[in-house]
């Protein structure tokens, strides 16, 4: 009887096992496979007074600048030049230092830099007390095909099909399976960063659990575009356009269509035609304690002259997406159209 008890017990267990791994990961849109694309803003981090009261602490090597920026390695390129130029216009010190969201955020919870910045929206635990967040704009995640294989438009459903695991040759979709021949495998990559935040390569698929067992998981952007480039029917997404602009990878790997838009039309992006994007945030202090005039001078500078950033970063400025019905609380984006 115990035994019997046991093996119900098992099956149970099994059967629920998917769902029980996916609970805690976060609500994905009802009715799609794609997770939330940006966080309640009115949501704010406890944090003890004590930390409230803290003032900004800079690192001995940031001695003497005016604005201390941590930004990640995505945004990085797009925004340096406006900020280089900025500080040289307005003739104060600047230090600015690349890294990736994880750093970013804990440059800023430990109260280090007068900016922070990342690719990925807002999660509860970045939005803290006296902080405000700030989007310069959007741009599109790149789906990755390599060059040389008859991949160059899919659907976002094919797209969440492959990556789930549903889609594992290239023979179900015959219009690239005619091409690449009947027993060609799609070998989807994943680079799963920052999985709790919302946005980025969630709007793929909420979260990992729904990743099918055949993925190819890597560990940098570097080794993504190199992934796609080594194996043919490969399939992969990567945010980096600095990277994929690099003569070293540009005939290697390419962007492919999604859903008929192509990543590199502007009027795509902005209408949300186009599925899948990241976001251009940067953020600032409010308090008496924190707050920067020259830091908050710098980001409004950032904003108004985000059309002005390298076309090759192909990002779409806040000032458009509103045009297009995007959703914003203050400066943040909050909403897609």
């Amino acid at each position: 009887m115990n035994r019997l008890n046991c093996s119900v017990g098992l099956f149970l267990a099994l059967l629920f096992l998917p769902a029980l791994g996916q609970a805690g990961a976060g609500p994905h849109v009802p009715g799609t496979l794609k997770g939330i694309a940006f966080s309640n803003p009115d949501m704010i981090t406890e944090k003890p007074i004590e930390w409230q009261q803290q003032p900004i602490r800079y690192r001995p090597q940031d001695a003497g600048v005016d604005v201390t920026l941590l930004l990640d390695q995505n945004i990085y390129p797009g925004l340096l030049p406006l900020v280089e130029e900025f500080a040289k216009t307005n003739n104060i010190k600047v230090s600015v230092r690349e890294g990736t969201c994880g750093p970013a955020a804990e440059g800023v919870l430990r109260k280090e830099v007068d900016i922070g910045g990342s690719c990925c929206p807002a999660a509860k635990m970045d939005r803290l007390p006296g902080l405000r967040w700030h989007t310069v704009g959007i741009s599109p995640m790149a789906i990755l095909a390599r060059a040389s294989d008859p991949v160059d438009q899919l659907t976002s459903e094919q797209i969440r099909d492959i990556f789930r695991g549903k889609l594992t040759r290239w023979s179900q979709i015959p219009s690239v399976g005619d091409k690449l021949g009947k027993d060609a495998l799609i070998r989807p990559i994943t680079r799963l960063h920052c999985k709790t935040r919302p946005g980025h390569w969630r709007l793929i698929l909420d979260n990992e659990e729904m990743f099918g067992p055949r993925i190819n998981e890597v560990g940098t952007i570097l080794d993504m575009v190199e992934s796609v480039t080594k194996s043919q029917g490969s399939l992969g997404y990567l945010e980096n356009w600095q990277l994929l602009n690099d003569p070293k990878h540009k005939n290697s790997v390419k962007a492919i269509s999604v859903d008929g838009q192509s990543p590199m039309d502007p009027e795509g992006i902005s209408s949300g035609r186009y599925p899948f994007y990241w976001v251009y945030n940067v953020s600032t202090w409010t308090t008496e304690n924190t707050t920067n005039p020259k830091a908050q001078q710098l980001v409004r500078y950032l904003m108004d002259n985000a059309a002005r950033i390298d076309p090759a970063h192909h990002l779409v400025p806040t000032a458009e997406l509103k045009k297009n019905g995007w959703k914003f609380k203050d400066d943040e984006l909050i909403g897609e159209p």
